[in-house]
């Protein structure tokens, strides 16, 4: 009975700790995360330049366009276009993945463009505040705005985090059940009850949600664990691909029909496809939503390399494609974001409780 009291204090100091420690980048996680589930309507609110362009005259492809930036933007490790118009008044978004030179260099840049004129309408590194705060967010959440030694930290905090919940879980496992069946009661007797109270039941609640979070969080950094990662390529010329970006795009609606091309990978050096990634009409489950299938076409002649559909590839890409929507949230409506929203701020909540905890507990261990 002792040495299990002994193991279940470890478990208390070593959770203790590991909240105090990672306490505050447990709020700024969950609260930046949250900032960003609305980030795309937050976007397009306060950039109604973007969104709301007066029609003039015929519109120009995006193969037109890409041609400009590349010849543009010199050094670059590929180019994406983003976000296709969603009707006449709406711009181009292209995203621009700069060759690093430095670990810590945000490679992240993007480029709006004015589909009638080609005219740049903004641009920017998501390095920058100004001018897209959602975008300078973004990194800021995922990187800490520290490049690779940003996202190796992210990764280590969401390790942390899951450790954290195993302690927890050792630590109140006697009220665990108690608390999934609203049977574990608030006690305010005094302020140190009403805290441990609070977090026990919350904590408990928010455990599966949190952990999922975290982990995911993880899995989408887990790659700069790698030396391979942190290598820095030497600086490239641009080479400019010989097929028509638009012609690949609408090949893939042949290809498949019903099939949504929502974003196209054009790489800047020779011998590596273009992409045309989107939605499959087969791709039913919600976890399969946006641009996780696609094809794969010779970027010097167009020939079809590749058709990619999501519930057709081993289960690594399928696990890699569960793990990002999980993350972000995007496979369901508004209802589904403020979820996420709500859960997501738990995590700071139960490290501010947490650390009220530590620093009101008394010498004499008592759970």
């Amino acid at each position: 009975m002792k040495r299990k009291n002994s193991f279940t204090k470890w478990a208390f100091n070593l959770h203790g700790w590991l909240g105090l420690m990672a306490g505050l980048f447990f709020l700024f996680y969950g609260i930046t995360g949250a900032m960003l589930m609305f980030r795309g309507e937050l976007d397009k609110y306060f950039n109604p330049e973007l969104h709301h362009i007066t029609p003039q005259g015929k519109r120009f492809g995006a193969d037109a366009i890409y041609r400009n930036l590349v010849r543009s933007h010199p050094n670059l490790k590929k180019i994406v276009l983003h976000d296709f118009p969603v009707n006449k008044y709406d711009s181009y978004e292209f995203m621009i993945y700069l060759n690093q030179q430095q670990i810590t260099e945000n490679y992240l840049y993007y480029i709006c463009v004015n589909p009638y004129s080609g005219e740049i309408l903004k641009e920017g590194s998501y390095a920058d505040l100004q001018p897209s705060f959602f975008r300078w967010l973004y990194s800021l959440h995922y990187s800490l705005q520290l490049g690779m030694p940003g996202k190796l930290f992210s990764a280590i905090i969401g390790l942390i985090m899951l450790l954290s919940l195993i302690t927890g879980i050792i630590v109140y496992r006697k009220h665990f059940w108690d608390a999934l069946r609203f049977r574990a009661g608030l006690n305010f007797k005094n302020s140190r009850t009403a805290i441990s109270s609070l977090h026990r039941i919350i904590g408990v609640w928010a455990m599966l949600f949190t952990a999922l979070l975290f982990f995911t969080g993880f899995w989408m950094n887990r790659e700069h664990f790698s030396p391979e990662t942190w290598k820095i390529n030497p600086p490239v010329k641009n080479t400019l691909v010989k097929v028509n970006i638009d012609s690949l795009v609408a090949a893939s609606q042949k290809l498949v029909k019903g099939f949504e091309p929502i974003a196209v990978n054009i790489p800047t050096t020779p011998g590596i496809p273009v992409q045309v990634r989107g939605h499959m009409p087969s791709s039913g489950n919600l976890l399969y939503r946006g641009k996780a299938s696609g094809f794969s076409f010779d970027q010097n002649n167009g020939r079809l390399l590749k058709t990619s559909i999501i519930e057709k590839q081993p289960f690594a890409a399928r696990f890699d494609a569960w793990m990002y929507q999980l993350h972000i949230g995007a496979f369901g409506g508004v209802l589904l974001k403020l979820f996420y929203v709500l859960l997501g701020l738990l995590p700071g909540f139960l490290s501010v409780t947490g650390a009220l905890l530590w620093f009101k507990r008394k010498r004499k261990f008592n759970i």
